[in-house]
């Protein structure tokens, strides 16, 4: 698949927990969580646990990396080098002897009620250029948690 648009929902306090952190405290906002960096790290982490093992490891852009002034919405990209069994056949069909998928990724705190939401946007280098790029950036930015808060 070419590009892919995902979704994850888990608890914070088990994200943290699977990677040997025993958190306390307010966990409600990346800020008061620790390092965005650092928590873009984690959520890559989890991310490829799941994923099969045709790829290369994804790398992290570190200068991608932007918390909302809120501290609630936690954006970062990937990259990843695709495994090419036959590089001279893939030069002479599409000009190219690598391959490699970005992934812009949105994480959001806004339900209010412990759990992470991420979303994860993929498309190969050369899909990302053109309008598949564009969609995939819009569907990112766009991406909202509604509040699971209760209210009374």
């Amino acid at each position: 698949i070419a590009r892919s648009f995902t979704t994850k929902r888990f608890p914070v306090q088990n994200l943290l927990e699977d990677e040997g952190y025993n958190p306390t405290g307010d966990l409600s906002t990346f800020t008061s969580i620790g390092d965005p960096t650092a928590i873009a790290t984690l959520l890559l982490r989890r991310r490829e646990k799941d994923k099969p093992g045709t790829q290369g490891p994804a790398l992290l852009n570190s200068d991608s990396v932007a918390l909302s002034s809120d501290g609630k919405t936690l954006t970062f990209s990937l990259r990843q080098e695709i495994n090419v069994q036959k590089p001279e056949l893939l030069l002479e069909q599409e000009g190219i002897s690598e391959l490699f998928r970005t992934t812009l990724a949105k994480a959001t705190l806004t339900s209010n009620d412990g759990q992470m939401m991420a979303v994860f946007a993929s498309a190969l280098d050369q899909d990302f250029a053109g309008p598949d790029g564009v969609a995939l950036r819009k569907s990112v930015e766009s991406f909202l948690a509604t509040d699971q808060s209760a209210t009374n």
